[in-house]
């Protein structure tokens, strides 16, 4: 794979600023129009393609990763690592950037080779120099020179499941949103276990393309491989429900990395892992940005029909008669202050959705406390009976914490982005019919043709909840444990003092961690409403100040001179023959 191929035709950007450029020299009112079509350039120049790389804990996700890049920097263990997902992406350069939880500055470590990355790697992701993430790291980001991470591709390292820390899991399952697409790995030992199954049932409603790799397959002979894959596809089948033919990759990313660490062409090839590089990995990212270029040119292309529309108005102008022109000119007027008021109307609408949608949060977090709080009670119960120890019921809270609250953060977040969704529909067809009203009504006050194009709005989560797995808001006040003042107590008042203190802090948790939900979501909702708002507000000044000030400019022009007049009629003639020879280059494809 070339890391300078790209799958968008060279000549899309270039189009875009083939647009861009004349659509700025048109004036000043035509400025907001050139700043979109920057933005799409660099959306299209930005594009990114998520992949991660998921599987049990031991299957060999890191050597897989390590022989893509050519060399071995992500650590591999045989104890389980942090839950610290590792974003792989291209540069120049070797480069490694942490973010923290607490919200201090990204630290930045620039390497010179495998080794030194290796080293920065493993001081922060692994359990071992890291433990329980005493750190504080939200994520680590490399940047490294790898072909495999061309074409806007960006391998994530998820935390293993089914591991002894449940926290991989759940982080692992929060972190699917952002991806567009994953490679699923087991191995021959064995080939897929009840703990993966259960995963892939989970990960399906999240990341709509899978592609499944089996490793290790230089551990079997030809005739194990055979079965061992034959088994794996009829459990995807009947157990996950995937077709009975899907695809299974065979590799060995043990002998891909030592290939390719050696130079050795062949031994790549025979470990195929050469296939999942150059045809899986140019595969996704193509289809990606297949779908980003056919997105951006109808953007522009819409974007383009509104400059077009406003100049044409300005050039219909120019050849009334004042009187005719001045008429229509405050005819066009009514129909601004028509639309202005439908815009207020709109936002009144709006603010009570927004304020049902919150009632809807409130709602579903009162639920969830008393859910949570009779989970946590049982959890707390059944510790301390079988343990008899306060110690190991807290572990019993926090693991119950951690293995289930993320999951319901992303289970409430699905919930009310199908409920915005829903909700926003109708709003979303009002605002872009508002706006187009606009554009429409100088259409046909001045007979030129327009077609309305259409537009979308998408509600994305923003904000991550977090999640107190402990409460350590009941320690005492004393230096002394209140195990160590129980112990003279008789059996049955100990048991019962113990039993009310876990019955606080389960009930402190399950708070805490309803709130940081409903706060999460609250954040999202706010930003969400915020977003539509604004972008009803500023898709409204736009058509106005496009559409109202190609009309005034022809009335001003008219009322001056005719020899402006003329000019300007000219003016405008030459910039709608390059913008339509424009518009005819990106919509040639």
């Amino acid at each position: 794979m070339d890391p300078t191929t790209s799958t968008n035709p060279p000549s899309l950007a270039a189009d875009l600023a083939d647009l861009a450029a004349p659509v700025r020299s048109c004036g000043p009112e035509f400025a907001s129009a050139a700043d979109r079509l920057d933005a799409l350039i660099r959306r299209l120049e930005e594009g990114r393609f998520h992949l991660a790389v998921l599987g049990q804990f031991k299957r060999g996700k890191s050597t897989l990763l390590n022989a893509l890049l050519g060399e071995a920097v992500l650590p591999s263990s045989v104890v389980p690592l942090t839950a610290i997902p590792t974003r792989l992406r291209a540069g120049s350069d070797r480069q490694v950037r942490i973010a923290y939880l607490d919200g201090r500055p990204d630290k930045v470590v620039d390497v010179t080779d495998a080794t030194g990355l290796a080293t920065v790697l493993a001081r922060h992701v692994t359990e071992e120099a890291n433990p329980a993430n005493r750190l504080g790291v939200r994520e680590v980001e490399v940047l490294h020179p790898s072909p495999a991470l061309a074409n806007g591709v960006v391998l994530i390292d998820t935390p293993g499941i089914g591991s002894t820390y449940a926290h991989n899991t759940a982080t692992t399952m929060a972190f699917l949103a952002e991806c567009d697409a994953a490679l699923f790995l087991v191995s021959a030992d064995p080939p897929i276990t009840a703990v993966e199954v259960a995963f892939l049932r989970e990960v399906q409603e999240h990341i709509p393309r899978l592609f499944f790799l089996f490793n290790k397959v230089d551990y079997l002979t030809a005739d194990e491989a055979a079965v061992a894959t034959g088994f794996l596809r009829r459990v995807l089948a009947e157990q996950a429900g995937l077709s009975s033919d899907v695809a299974i990759y065979p590799v060995s990313a043990r002998r891909g990395l030592a290939a390719r660490e050696n130079g050795d062409a062949e031994g790549w090839r025979a470990s195929g892992c050469a296939e999942v590089a150059d045809r899986l990995l140019r595969f996704l990212a193509e289809e990606k940005q297949q779908v980003l270029g056919a997105s951006v040119r109808q953007r522009a292309a819409g974007i383009a029909g509104e400059v077009l529309l406003a100049l044409r108005l300005a050039l219909r102008a120019l050849a009334m008669p004042i009187e005719e022109l001045e008429e229509r000119s405050a005819q066009f007027d009514a129909a601004l202050a028509e639309a202005d008021q439908q815009r207020r109307f709109a936002k009144d609408m709006l603010a009570g959705e927004q304020k049902r949608m919150a009632e809807l949060l409130e709602t579903h977090a009162a639920a969830l406390r008393e859910q949570y709080r009779a989970r946590l009670t049982g959890v707390v119960e059944a510790a301390f009976a079988e343990s008899g120890s306060e110690a190991a019921a807290v572990e019993a809270m926090a693991g119950a914490v951690a293995d289930e609250f993320p999951r319901e953060l992303e289970a409430t977040a699905a919930m009310l982005d199908e409920e915005l969704g829903r909700r926003l529909r109708v709003h979303h067809e009002n605002a872009a019919q508002l706006i187009g009203s606009v554009r429409t009504a100088a259409a046909e006050l001045f007979d030129v043709p327009y077609h309305v194009p259409e537009t979308e709005h998408r509600f994305e989560r923003r904000s991550r909840a977090w999640w107190v797995r402990r409460d350590f808001s009941m320690s005492p006040l004393i230096p002394i444990p209140a195990e160590v003042m129980e112990r003279a107590m008789p059996r049955r008042l100990r048991e019962r003092r113990v039993r009310e203190r876990l019955a606080r802090q389960a009930e402190n948790l399950v708070r805490a961690n309803v709130e940081n939900l409903r706060w999460s979501m609250v954040q999202d909702l706010d930003a969400a409403f915020r977003t539509f708002t604004s972008e009803l507000d500023e898709g409204l000044a736009d058509a106005v100040r496009a559409t109202q000030g190609a009309i005034e400019a022809a009335v001003a022009a008219r009322n001056r001179h005719e020899a402006e007049s003329r000019v300007l009629a000219a003016r405008r003639t030459g910039e709608i023959a390059v913008l339509e020879a424009a518009l005819v280059r990106l919509e040639r494809e």
